[in-house]
C-alpha cells in the first residue's frame, strides 16, 4: 500500500470516528433580540463544525441553506410581541428593574405558548415523533417552561446568556446571592461606588422581592405552561432549573466586577467578534476615510432606539455635535432627522464592527450593552455610555472604573456635558491608552473561549450530565442560603441577651435607689428624734 492510500485511509478511519461521536442538540433561544442571538450562533456555529447535529429554535435564523446538519426553526413573530409600545427611554428612572419586569413579564408566557404551538415545534414534543436528542442548550434568562423539554426528552441541559447571569438564575443553580454587589445588574445599582447602609438595605429587600415574585408568581405561572403540554406528572421546573449542568454566562473576568461562581458556570465572551470584518459600501468608506479629523459614531442598540427620545433629549444632542469639528455616524431610524447639522449622517442600518475598525474612528456613543462593549475594546474605540436598562449600567460603570470611558444620563443630557464627554475622551490620550491595554488584557487566555466552551458542552454529553458540579445549595430553603437562619438565631440570642441584662440592670438600678432612699428616710426620722 502506497504511502497516499495510508494516509486516505487515516483520514477516512478519523472521519468516520468524528461523526460516530457526533451529538444530536436542541437549542432553545427565545429572546427576541439581535444582541443575544449573535452570542448563542456563536456557539452553535462551532458545535456544528464539530460534526454535531443541531435544532436550532431562534427568532433570528442564519437561513443559509447550505449549512448541513443545522435545522431553525424560525420565531421571529416574538419580536412583535416583544417590543410591541415599548419605550425603553421613557422607563428609564420611573420605574425598578422589577416594576419593569412585572409589566413586561405578563408578555412571556402568551409568547412561550406561541413557541409551544409552532408546528415544528410541536413535532418534537408529540408522543410519536421519535426525536431523540443528547442534549438541550437553552438560553437562562426569562423562559423556564422550555425546561419541560430536558425531562421529557431526558437529556441534560447547558444553560447559556448573552449577559451575566440574572438574580433569579443565581438562586436557582444555588449561586451566592449578592444583593449589594456591583456585578448584581439587575438590581438598582446606578452609581458606581461604595453603597451606604441605606442603599445596602434597600438592595436587600428588593432583591428578596424580586425572588419572591419570580418564584410564587412567573414561575408558577411557566409551571402551569409545561404541565398543560407534558404532562401534570412533570417535575416543578425549579427543580429542573436547580439540576442544569453547566451554564455558560457571556462575562469575561477583565470587563466585569468579579464576584463568586460555582465550578458549572464558565465563562465565555466575544463569540460574535468578527475575525474579517465585511467591507463598508463605497459610499461609507469615502465618508469615513475624508473625516481627516476623525469620527464619532453613535448607536443605541437594536433594542433601544434613537426615534426614542424626546424632542427635547433630541435636540441637545444635535447642538452638541453641532458643535464638534468631527464628522458623526448617527444611527437614526427615521428617514430625517429634523435640524441635522451637516457633519451629522444619519443611517437606519449601520455595520457596527467595520466602523469601528476605521483607523479615523475617535470616539463610540453607546447605550451600553455588552455585545458593543466587547466590539468597541476589541477595536480600542474609548466609550461615552448612555445606559438606559438592563445590565447596560454595570457594563457602562466598569468601563468608567476602568478609565476607558465616560458615563452621561440619557434622561436628562445637556450640550455642554456631551461635548465636555467627547473632548475628553477624543482628545485625553490616556483613554485609548488604556482601552489598548484592556485588549490585549482581554486576549492574554490560557485557552479560547470559543474552544473552551465547545470542550465543556462535549464534556456534559460524554458524561450525560454534570451532576459532579451540582451545588448542594441549590436544594436548601431560602433561609438556609449564606446561614440567613443562623444569623437570624444568633442576632436573637444576643438582642435577648442585652435586653435581659439592659432590665437586669434597670431593677437593680431601681432598687439601689429605693434602697438608698429608704436609709436616707431613717437617718431623716432619727435626727427628727432627737
Amino acid at each position: 500500500m502506497s504511502r497516499w492510500s495510508i494516509f486516505a485511509a487515516l483520514i477516512l478511519v478519523a472521519n468516520v470516528s468524528h461523526q460516530g461521536c457526533a451529538s444530536r442538540i436542541l437549542c432553545i433561544f427565545p429572546m427576541p433580540s439581535f444582541s443575544h442571538q449573535v452570542v448563542f450562533r456563536g456557539l452553535t456555529a462551532a458545535l456544528r463544525d464539530r460534526g454535531h447535529e443541531l435544532i436550532v429554535i431562534t427568532p433570528d435564523p442564519i437561513n443559509d441553506p447550505t449549512l448541513k446538519n443545522y435545522t431553525e426553526i424560525d420565531i421571529s413573530f416574538l419580536y412583535a410581541d416583544f417590543t410591541k409600545d415599548v419605550d425603553w427611554i421613557a422607563t428609564r428612572n420611573k420605574v425598578t428593574w422589577l416594576e419593569l419586569f412585572q409589566t413586561i413579564a405578563p408578555r412571556f408566557i402568551p409568547m412561550s405558548e406561541r413557541v409551544f404551538n409552532h408546528p415544528d415545534v410541536k413535532k418534537l414534543y408529540s408522543p410519536n415523533s421519535g426525536e431523540k436528542f443528547d442534549l438541550l442548550i437553552i438560553e437562562m434568562l426569562y423562559w423556564p417552561s422550555f425546561l419541560s423539554f430536558a425531562k421529557y426528552l431526558d437529556v441534560p441541559v447547558v444553560g447559556v446568556t448573552s449577559l451575566g447571569l440574572p438574580l433569579q438564575m443565581q438562586y436557582g443553580i444555588g449561586n451566592p446571592v449578592m444583593p449589594s454587589h456591583p456585578a448584581h445588574w439587575d438590581a438598582e445599582i446606578k452609581v458606581l461606588g461604595k453603597l451606604s447602609l441605606c442603599q445596602r438595605l434597600w438592595n436587600f429587600v428588593y432583591a428578596w422581592r424580586f425572588l419572591h415574585y419570580y418564584r410564587t408568581v412567573y414561575l408558577q405561572g411557566h409551571q402551569e405552561i409545561s404541565r398543560k403540554y407534558f404532562g401534570s406528572e412533570l417535575p416543578h421546573i425549579a427543580d429542573i432549573e436547580k439540576n442544569v449542568s453547566l451554564v455558560f454566562i457571556n462575562q469575561q473576568a477583565p470587563i466585569s466586577f468579579v464576584r463568586p461562581n460555582l465550578p458549572k458556570i464558565i465563562d465565555i465572551g466575544g463569540f460574535h467578534i468578527s475575525k474579517k470584518n465585511e467591507p463598508l459600501s463605497k459610499n461609507l468608506q469615502k465618508t469615513l476615510d475624508d473625516a481627516t479629523q476623525g469620527f464619532i459614531y453613535m448607536s443605541l442598540g437594536t433594542n433601544v432606539k434613537s426615534v426614542m427620545m424626546s424632542n427635547e433629549t433630541r435636540n441637545e444632542f444635535i447642538a452638541a455635535f453641532s458643535q464638534l469639528p468631527y464628522t458623526v455616524i448617527w444611527k437614526f431610524e427615521n428617514e430625517n432627522l429634523p435640524g441635522r447639522p451637516d457633519n451629522v449622517i444619519i443611517m437606519k442600518w449601520a455595520p457596527q464592527q467595520s466602523i469601528l475598525a476605521h483607523p479615523n474612528i475617535k470616539a463610540f456613543i453607546y447605550q451600553g450593552g455588552l455585545q458593543s462593549t466587547e466590539e468597541a475594546i476589541s477595536h480600542v474605540v474609548p466609550v461615552i455610555g448612555l445606559p438606559v436598562f438592563a445590565d447596560q449600567d454595570t457594563q457602562v460603570n466598569k468601563m468608567v472604573s476602568l478609565g476607558v470611558g465616560k458615563k452621561l444620563e440619557i434622561v436628562n443630557i445637556n450640550r455642554m456635558d456631551l461635548v465636555d464627554a467627547i473632548d475628553s475622551v477624543v482628545r485625553d490620550d490616556s483613554y485609548k491608552q488604556r482601552m489598548l491595554k484592556l485588549r490585549d488584557l482581554m486576549r492574554d487566555k490560557p485557552h479560547d473561549s470559543l474552544e473552551n466552551a465547545v470542550w465543556w458542552t462535549e464534556h456534559v454529553i460524554r458524561h450525560k450530565g454534570a451532576p459532579h458540579l451540582h451545588s448542594t445549595t441549590a436544594d436548601d430553603p431560602w433561609y438556609q442560603r449564606q446561614d440567613m437562619d443562623l444569623i437570624f438565631l444568633i442576632s436573637t440570642a444576643i438582642w435577648t441577651a442585652l435586653i435581659i441584662t439592659l432590665v437586669a440592670l434597670y431593677k437593680i438600678s431601681a432598687y439601689g435607689v429605693r434602697l438608698l432612699n429608704h436609709n436616707q428616710l431613717s437617718v431623716d426620722k432619727k435626727k427628727k428624734v432627737r
